[in-house]
């Protein structure tokens, strides 16, 4: 009885609904039938086999690269932050010049001092060297860094923004970098002078004339820029006595995914990076912070700077004894520089205001340039969402088997009324007694 009742409501459900050729399943020809049920398995597998490519290409996540014509856009087209930085020879001087160090470690400073600044690993019978010095003059790593570090004025003699002449002490500031204190120019101080007509301009330059050191027997002057949403940066070396022109171009790639945001896989914060993330967790694991570090504005906490001995927690962190969630940046900005280089010859003749009272045996002169005809800013749009994936899974369905929004509703009416009702119909009837138990 109970089966009888549940094929009544199929072949009920059969001859009414709107699915493609289900109603001729229960046709009287047994021929019908057949031919039917291949039509139907024939559909439901390509309707099948197109799921599953539309699934496959859904989770690969195709997206549209949209390029950004950079011509005219103030906005999109800065200069990025450019440092100046001593190198560690120059700073081992200054340490000497202006600090209490006692004579029998004057000749190790400058190799203590490069393998701290440039994040090296560094012997820990130095670091104990360098932190009787710091502590002999009550200073710690950061404080004799800025004590010693000259003015800014004094490091970067004459600067011009494209063509114009600017006083340098309104673009560099000393600030606490990776790399030790440097004289700083951040992107939105370059708007001072800059007309209307400079912003069509297929270039954006900045020329620095620059002197770290009176010394002819130290090196020049360390220089490196960065784009906001560059991972790393490495500084580059000028020579006293030569002129240097670095050619730049950029390639920034944003990705837009609405998804992405949602589910944290890249991370939107304004000035967020993978390896400061990194740097964060070998700070929470060591117990104290990197000394050559400068604090952002949206961090409230920040461990005690490490003692020069707890640096080589610092140096030598392994990441597979502790598990750190950092994610890669939404925005991914790369740079490619090209770096040329000519002997600064009788500079005294010409007529350049960028070469004004320099040392021709001490100074450098960098000239910047930004090459806006070779940049690119690449915006991902993700072309597959879950919008279109369901618009496009309802398409398939409803072309191989007719399956609708009310098609979905019929099948949920069957499973969820018609059977159950017809289940329990079928138990509710009386079963007659046989004739055996009549005589019982």
């Amino acid at each position: 009885m109970k089966q009888s009742a549940c094929s009544h409501a199929m072949r009920q459900f059969y001859r009414t609904t709107t699915l493609h050729g289900f109603k001729y399943l229960c046709s009287k020809y047994y021929a019908d039938r057949i031919g039917w049920l291949i039509c139907c398995c024939a559909s439901a597998c390509c309707a099948g086999v197109l799921c599953a490519v539309l699934w496959e290409r859904f989770l690969e996540v195709p997206a549209l690269l949209t390029l950004h014509d950079l011509r005219g856009q103030e906005d999109a087209v800065k200069m990025p932050l450019v440092a100046v930085c001593p190198p560690a020879e120059t700073i081992a001087y200054l340490f000497q010049k202006k600090l209490l160090i006692n004579t029998n470690v004057t000749g190790r400073l400058q190799t203590i001092l490069n393998h701290v600044l440039r994040r090296k690993d560094t012997n820990k019978e130095h670091l104990v060297i360098l932190e009787e010095i710091l502590f002999k003059n009550n200073l710690t790593l950061p404080e004799a860094l800025m004590q010693v570090m000259p003015p800014c004025h004094s490091i970067v003699k004459n600067c011009r923004w494209q063509s114009i002449m600017i006083p340098c002490g309104k673009l560099f500031e000393r600030e606490l970098t990776e790399w030790g204190v440097c004289c700083l120019s951040r992107p939105k101080k370059l708007k001072i002078g800059e007309s209307r007509t400079s912003r069509l301009e297929a270039k954006r330059n900045l020329q620095i004339a620059v002197q770290c050191s009176d010394q002819p027997t130290l090196n020049g002057c360390e220089v490196y820029t960065k784009f906001n949403g560059e991972e790393w940066v490495e500084p580059m070396i000028l020579s006293p006595g030569y002129n240097y022109l670095a050619q730049v171009t950029f390639t920034s790639v944003v990705d837009s995914d609405p998804d992405k945001f949602v589910e944290g896989t890249c991370s939107t914060a304004d000035g967020y990076s993978k390896s400061r993330c990194l740097l964060k967790c070998k700070e929470k694991s060591c117990g104290c912070s990197d000394p050559l570090r400068s604090k952002s504005r949206n961090e409230d906490s920040v461990p005690p700077p490490c003692l020069m001995t707890q640096m080589s927690c610092l140096r030598r962190f392994n990441f597979e004894n502790i598990t750190c969630k950092c994610l890669p940046s939404c925005k991914k900005v790369s740079t490619f520089l090209v770096l040329e280089s000519s002997p600064m010859n009788a500079f005294i003749y010409t007529h350049n205001e960028i070469y004004a009272g320099l040392n021709e045996t001490a100074s450098s002169v960098l000239l910047i340039s930004i090459r806006i005809s070779g940049s690119r800013i690449f915006v991902v749009n993700p072309t597959e969402t879950w919008i279109t994936l369901l618009s496009s899974l309802g398409g398939v369905f409803n072309m191989f088997l007719g399956v609708g929004l009310f098609s979905a509703l019929e099948i949920l009416f069957l499973l969820f009324v018609r059977l159950p009702i017809a289940i329990r119909r079928s138990t509710e009837i009386q079963i007659p007694p046989s004739i055996d138990n009549l005589y019982c």
